[in-house]
């Protein structure tokens, strides 16, 4: 080759050396050549390694100052280089990211990309490119930390939220309160559509235009069946390639039933007004009227009971009997349509009742209805009062009569329901729960709409003048939701009309009238009862009645005089028979001039005003006894024998200064059958035994104001009937060995075992 073509190709060579040095040095980052000898020794580096690494190519060179190895984090060494092994084993290339620390002391992050330079199977070097990708990185982690960010604001927010797709309707992402609300796992939730969760056979999610959405109030559906109302706001925009909407999902049963109980009050408060006179006129007559009814069908019973069967007279008692109990039944409504009436709710079971009243329903009804009842078998039991609900049975049945002038059919049914929150909603003033449920249905005429809405207000009625008092679906309504359920109507002309009454259902067991009669206990007593009444002829009539039963009667027409015949009576008075409202000193007022006097006496009141406006006064707190004018001689009777307990019940009393102990004795006592009093020491126990009606008495012998040994003695001295226990634990329980001497007929020493209470208790009232 000739030096002329010789000097072209080195000229040649050089100036693609030179670009090739160009290219290299000019790219963002630089170029290596690693050879493997027994230590990785960087062979080659082009100059950007100064601009990546801050430290020039040299230092690098043949290990002249550094290797390369040495400025890579040492977090990040072993995962480098076993990636780069895993990929050299496979004869592939390798890339990895890591960091490294630069000549001024900060942190990078690299990008290297390069592959094994074999001969045969021997690694002999290894060549690559490596460049600098910290602001990608600081992108990246800027971009995950706004992500978690909204990740966390997603997850907080107090609304289910779901992300769904408006193509497919799928659900893309959800956040923790809609696996919440729903009851579904976030893996469940992202594999159904929106429409899903609906309960409505037509749903969709109605947002379609760009911006927030107001969706109409939509009813959804739980993963357990449970249907409630939602309110959904949605927003659109795009993500990831897709259209999609945000939708925010909230829960408003409890806003939709507090609206529903808003609208509820104002139509109650319209009706209120509407019924305010009325109630007032309830009110304001039933004490005089109750009065004057108290003595006429009072009297009419006892003239009935004293008249033959074939008396003349007995038919114009009875005709007045019957006139009495007409105008109580018409007092009674317009109390129970205002909710004045004094209700007594028991354990009721509606079956038993709708059998006891089979006869009298045929007899309304007459031979063109047909009567027809479904009662379950198992049906549960309802607190209520069961005078009322027979009322409300009747009322119906006797709308409905009047609804069929041309004969059909009336059934009543009754069953055990579960009211969910979506019926709750719909229904104001009504909880999700267990409820009775007593349907009445009939095949009419119906009613239209408009008279549907106002069915139960008092005076409403679409019969003849003459025909109705418009009273009896008020009444209905009243007794219905006094005793904690609601009533509704479904009608449409034509079609009939179906009443449904929902009581709340109870655990306790229902006493039918057999129980009553089976449990019912003699009428009769020989207790003292003190009768104080300011209207002459109520008084004249129940001291009548009690002395016909047995009873020792005192009669006073005032709180004054009532003390006073007490402290002159020839024995203790066991019972109170007081009015509510008397001029002067009150039943209640008496009641507390007697407690201090006379502990022992037992207390009942009987008032003709309404529950309303004696309530206030604490005469219809539990445990107070009560009787409602107007009343039957034998409910009169009934009611005292209640009161004092059933004849023959030992009454004990209980004297001890330790309250815990006497607490404990107590209950021990009550829980087998016993009625029982406590006293605090020996001077109270003195004062409760003078007032009467014990039958033994429990006191312990250490006591402050009064020891018990002198207390034993007194009592023994003073009542030679009464029964003593003694019981101690003082030194030992020495002074028990002196007590029977004292009068005392048992004595037991502390501790005291519940058995040998009992047993000393019945050993003594025995004898």
């Amino acid at each position: 080759m000739s030096d002329i073509r010789l000097s072209e190709l080195k000229r040649a060579l050089r100036e693609s050396t030179r670009k090739l040095d160009t290219l290299v040095n000019n790219l963002p980052g630089f170029v290596y050549r690693c050879r493997n000898e027994p230590e990785w020794t960087m062979e080659y580096l082009s100059d950007g390694v100064a601009e990546v690494t801050g430290y020039p190519a040299s230092d690098f060179i043949e290990n002249a100052k550094r290797s390369y190895n040495s400025i890579i984090q040492a977090e990040d060494r072993a995962r480098v280089w076993d990636e780069v092994q895993q990929a050299l084993g496979g004869r592939q290339p390798y890339v990895v990211e890591y960091r490294i620390s630069t000549a001024r002391g900060d942190q990078r992050w690299v990008w290297e990309k390069g592959s094994g330079v074999f001969d045969g199977e021997t690694l002999i070097a290894l060549e690559g490119f490596v460049t600098n990708v910290t602001d990608r990185k600081c992108a990246e982690q800027a971009l995950r930390d706004s992500e978690e960010q909204y990740r966390q604001l997603f997850e907080l927010e107090s609304d289910a939220l779901f992300l769904i797709d408006n193509g497919s309707k799928r659900i893309l992402e959800v956040n923790l309160a809609a696996e919440r609300l729903y009851g579904y796992s976030r893996a469940e939730l992202l594999v159904l559509r929106n429409v899903d969760l609906s309960a409505e056979p037509d749903a969709t999610v109605r947002a379609t235009h760009d911006g927030l959405n107001r969706v109409p109030v939509r009813y959804h559906r739980k993963k357990d069946g449970t249907v409630f109302p939602v309110e959904i706001t949605a927003t659109h925009f795009d993500w990831r390639g897709m259209r999609v909407h945000l939708a925010a999902i909230r829960d408003i049963t409890e806003r939709q039933r507090a609206e529903q109980e808003r609208d509820l009050l104002q139509a109650q408060l319209a009706q209120a007004q509407k019924m305010e006179m009325i109630g007032r006129l309830a009110g304001g007559v039933a004490h005089d009227f109750n009065n004057l009814l108290t003595v006429i069908n009072g009297y009419s019973e006892l003239l009935l009971d004293r008249l033959g069967a074939q008396d003349p007279l007995r038919d114009s008692v009875q005709q007045v009997r019957n006139a009495g109990e007409r105008a109580a039944a018409l007092t009674r409504q317009l109390l129970a349509f205002s909710r004045k009436e004094i209700i007594d709710p028991r354990p009721l079971n509606l079956n038993e009742m709708i059998t006891e009243l089979g006869k009298m329903l045929r007899r309304l009804l007459g031979e063109d209805i047909e009567l027809v009842t479904v009662l379950d078998p198992n049906l549960g039991v309802v607190t209520a009062d069961a005078g009322q609900m027979q009322q409300v049975v009747m009322n119906l049945a006797v709308n409905a009569r009047d609804a069929m002038p041309d004969g059909g059919k009336l059934v009543i049914e009754t069953a055990d329901v579960e009211l969910d929150a979506a019926f709750a909603g719909r229904n104001a003033g009504i909880a999700p729960g267990e409820y009775v449920t007593l349907t009445v249905s009939d095949t009419g005429a119906g009613m239209t709409p408009e008279v549907q809405q106002q069915i139960f207000e008092p005076f409403f009625t679409t019969k003849a003048k003459g025909a109705g008092t418009g009273l009896g679906l008020s009444t209905a309504y009243g007794v219905v939701r006094q005793s904690g359920g609601t009533i509704s109507v479904y009608s449409q002309p034509g079609g009939g009309a179906t009443f449904r009454v929902y009581l709340p259902r109870t655990g306790a067991r229902g006493e039918s009238e057999k129980d009553l009669r089976t449990a019912a206990v003699s009428l009769r007593g020989k207790e003292t009862v003190l009768v104080v009444e300011d209207q002459p002829e109520v008084r004249k009539l129940a001291v009548e009645v009690l002395r016909g039963y047995g009873y020792r009667v005192l009669e006073a027409s005032g709180g004054a005089e009532a003390i006073e015949a007490c402290r002159l009576s020839a024995g203790p008075v066991h019972l109170l028979l007081t009015d509510v409202i008397m001029p002067g000193m009150d039943g209640r007022g008496l009641v507390e001039r007697f407690a201090a006097l006379y502990p022992g006496v037992k207390v009942l009141y009987m008032s003709g005003y309404s529950g309303e406006l004696i309530a206030h006064r604490g005469i219809l707190d539990p445990g107070v006894a009560y009787l409602a004018k107007p009343f039957t001689p034998q409910g009169l009777a009934a009611k005292v024998r209640e009161v004092l307990g059933a004849a023959g019940q030992p009454r004990l009393l209980v004297a001890d200064d330790e309250p815990a102990v006497r607490r404990f004795l107590c209950r021990i006592l009550r829980a087998a059958g016993y009625e029982v009093a406590e006293a605090a020491d020996g001077k109270e126990a003195l004062r409760m035994v003078s007032a009467g009606g014990f039958d033994a008495v429990i006191t312990d012998l250490v006591m402050p104001e009064q020891e018990g040994i002198e207390t034993i003695r007194i009592l023994r001295q003073s009542y030679p009937d009464l029964k003593i226990v003694a019981i101690s634990g003082a030194f030992g329980g020495q002074f028990l060995k002196v007590v029977r001497r004292l009068g005392a007929d048992a004595a037991l020493p502390k501790p005291i075992e519940p058995k040998h209470l009992l047993d000393a208790v019945r050993s003594v009232l025995a004898v």
